[in-house]
């Protein structure tokens, strides 16, 4: 992975700039990642802390089939519906050389919680009690049977409070992982980081890294094709065979936990009715979409999960293709073409509406533009609106679309709840077309706080259905993320619970 290419402007205000580049004659791995560095604080950034630059680590690790692990947490246990007991492991130092101890967990927690809603809601946090050196309880405000599976998201690192200042303001994260914050250089957004030698676990084989944002997906595949960097991610697909076969690369591809899908606002009319969001589903070929537009990197969706995932219901096929359905329903639906213009009207209003993409991953362009053909072959007048991410997502929170396309990350917390509950229930935090449904809403809390783990997959199996056949948003392909690196870096191993990627300390680079 690598770094080259860097970019702009205005980064956060609580950002540390420490010129101190790494001196190692070591070499170090240039990473290209997918985004800009706007921030590294793991409360609100732990993606790119935690998981990229890996000075950071959470309390609950897990294993490529989403099982959790002991972590910076030995042990775990329920002592009481709303009360979670966890084991600290001893040990570990953080980089400053400090042990860490149950007092910085609570510190920890603490702050992600009082930072973030998101972080606060997804452990539904009440308080963190120290019991004593190596043992904390956390109290939760509703039985929450996944709290354990919280603590896997990388916002909630653990940290020593010296990565604060005297006025409590972030100035640089000191965690306990196996790189050690070096420097962030504030014009060109380049982050160093450089081996911890006194690393729990053992060993580190990297030396370090260079890291720099890289945001479009063409300079990446230039970029490891000029030597700039040594390894990036999310080539476009068409590049993925030449780059491949260029002399000192290689390319790989992994599925990942992450599903395309578009979002649908409900606050505009046409969409409340069930009837044109299953049209609009019918009317994509989703295998076409992964062989001829993803190039064969990902799947057709089956639903909001991948198979691969023990929750998933196992009893839902590929989402039809079928243009005439989908005509049909539109004309159950009211909207007909009355003036032969090849687009269908209703109350004299030609059916027409936008599709919003970003533009940072290689996939979404041509797919939206490919999504935005079919529909205009059933009768819907379609614009295809792409624009860098930031944009997208202003849109998104205006609710200024009619489909959103996203990326969406479904495994951040290992449990089925992290999507159902954010995608669908009311308050939902990732609820982008603000759906609304009390019923849903009270079989989503049931299922939420049920603990039996067959009884609780069960539950979720039943919401799934009921939103793949409700259509409240639109799943098109599974997420095939490909890595490109060259052949002188040794030794990486795809984590698939992770954001994007997770580093692999254990690489070597040449």
């Amino acid at each position: 992975m690598s770094g080259c290419t860097s970019t702009d402007k205005n980064s956060s205000s609580n950002v540390s700039v420490q010129n101190t580049s790494s001196s190692s004659t070591d070499r170090l791995l240039k990473f290209g990642e997918l985004w800009l560095i706007t921030g590294y604080d793991p409360a609100n950034n732990g993606v790119f802390i935690t998981e990229k630059a890996i000075v950071t680590e959470s309390l609950v690790g897990a294993t490529q089939d989403f099982q959790l692990v002991p972590l910076l947490a030995t042990s775990w246990n329920q002592t009481s519906p709303t009360t979670w007991r966890f084991t600290i492991r001893d040990g570990v130092k953080f980089h400053n050389g400090k042990p860490m101890t149950a007092h910085e967990v609570k510190f920890s927690l603490d702050r992600a919680a009082n930072i973030s809603a998101q972080n606060r809601q997804f452990m539904d946090f009440k308080s963190c009690k120290v019991i004593d050196d190596h043992t904390v309880e956390i109290e939760t405000n509703k039985p929450n049977p996944i709290l354990p599976h919280a603590l896997h998201y990388p916002n909630m690192a653990i940290i020593h409070p010296d990565s604060l200042n005297a006025q409590g303001n972030f100035i640089k994260p000191i965690g306990t992982g196996p790189m050690v914050f070096d420097s962030f250089d504030q014009q060109t957004r380049t982050f160093t980081v450089k081996k911890n030698p006194d690393y729990w676990k053992g060993p580190v084989n990297l030396s370090g890294m260079v890291i720099t944002g890289i945001p479009d997906s063409n300079a990446r595949a230039l970029s490891i094709e000029k030597g700039e960097v040594d390894f990036t991610v999310d080539v476009p697909m068409n590049e993925v065979k030449r780059l491949d076969e260029l002399p000192g690369i290689n390319v790989k591809t992994y599925l990942t936990p992450r599903v395309y899908r578009m979002a649908i606002n409900f606050n505009r009319t046409p969409f409340q009715d069930k009837r044109v969001r299953q049209a609009i589903s019918l009317a994509i070929n989703r295998t076409d979409i992964v062989n001829n537009v993803l190039y064969g990197v990902g799947a057709p969706a089956k639903g909001i999960f991948i198979p691969q995932m023990e929750w998933s219901n196992k009893n839902l096929d590929v989402l039809p293709y079928d243009p005439e359905k989908a005509k049909s329903l539109l004309k159950e639906a009211g909207y007909e073409d009355i003036n032969g213009d090849g687009i269908v009207e209703k109350d004299g209003k030609p059916f027409t509406i936008d599709i919003v993409s970003a533009q940072e991953r290689p996939g979404l362009p041509p797919m939206a533009e490919t999504i935005g053909a079919s529909l205009r072959k059933i009768g819907i007048d379609t614009k295809v609106e792409v624009m860098a991410s930031a944009a997208s997502t202003d849109r998104q929170n205006a609710m200024n679309f009619d489909l959103i396309m996203v990326p969406a990350n479904i495994a951040m917390i290992p449990d089925p709840s992290y999507v159902i509950e954010t995608w669908y229930r009311s308050d939902g935090y990732s609820n982008s077309g603000k759906y609304s449904n009390s019923t849903l809403d009270a079989l989503i809390d049931d299922a939420k706080q049920t603990i039996d783990k067959k009884e609780r997959y069960a539950k979720f199996n039943a919401l799934e259905a009921m939103v793949y056949d409700e259509m409240i948003c639109i799943p098109i392909a599974d997420y095939g993320v490909t890595i490109a690196q060259k052949d002188s870096v040794k030794g990486y191993v795809f984590d698939p619970t992770a954001h994007d990627l997770r580093m692999d300390a254990n690489m070597t680079v040449g």
